[in-house]
Order: C-alpha cells, then structure tokens, then sequence
C-alpha cells in the first residue's frame, strides 16, 4: 500500500515540473494577447494566474503533508523530495506575491485612466 502511494506522488510530483513549463508558455501567450492599453483586462490575467498558482500552492502543501506524516517509509528519497517540494511552495508563493502586486499596478493605472477619462467629458 505505501509503495504505491509513493508512486502515485512522486509520478504525479515529477508531471507537476512539466506542466508547470506548459502553463508559463500558455500564460505568456495569454498575455500577449491583451491590448496593453487594458489595465483591467491585464490585472484580472494576474489575479487569474495569482489564482492558479494558489491551487498550486495547495496541493504542494498536501503533498508535503503526506510526505511529513509517512517520512519513515519513504527513507532518503522522501527527504529529498520534501525538499523539493518545499522549494516549490516557496516558489508559488513568490509568484503569487508577484502577480498580485502587478495586478495591483494595473488595478491602479486602470483608475487613474478612468479618472482622466470622466474629467475631460
């Protein structure tokens, strides 16, 4: 049983990397792809992508729970990956971190763009 959760994580540990390299190329496609004149249209990419990384954020999380509460069974290999692991949420929460405050920048020019737009009416 324990050999085939470990399996089952570390397969679908070793899928999140590859998938996570799909989704930056979609994501800087995506942004492309909006007028950089769209303050909103390009803070609501940010939150969005605030928001997956969020979902991604949680089942590292899970995982390395699984990871801490069986740490005996998975021996060297399970430490290794818990730090790999934990390297990864750090990474998500940066990224998080990141796509907020530019969200929050363009959240902000958006306003400023619709201020100036009302007073010259």
């Amino acid at each position: 049983m324990i050999g085939i959760t470990l399996g089952s994580l570390v397969g679908c540990a070793q899928m999140n990397t590859i998938g996570s390299i799909q989704s930056n190329e979609a994501y800087s496609a995506k942004l492309r792809n909006i007028d950089p004149n769209n303050h909103d249209a390009i803070a609501k990419h940010y939150e969005d992508a605030a928001n997956e990384m969020k979902a991604k954020l949680q089942e590292q999380k899970k995982l390395l729970e699984e990871y801490e509460g069986h740490s005996n069974a998975y021996g060297r290999r399970g430490q290794d990956r818990q730090s790999h692991i934990t390297a990864k949420i750090r990474q998500y929460e940066n990224s998080i971190k990141e796509n907020l405050k530019e969200a929050s920048i363009h959240r902000k020019m958006a306003e400023e763009e619709k201020r100036e737009l009302g007073f010259n009416k």
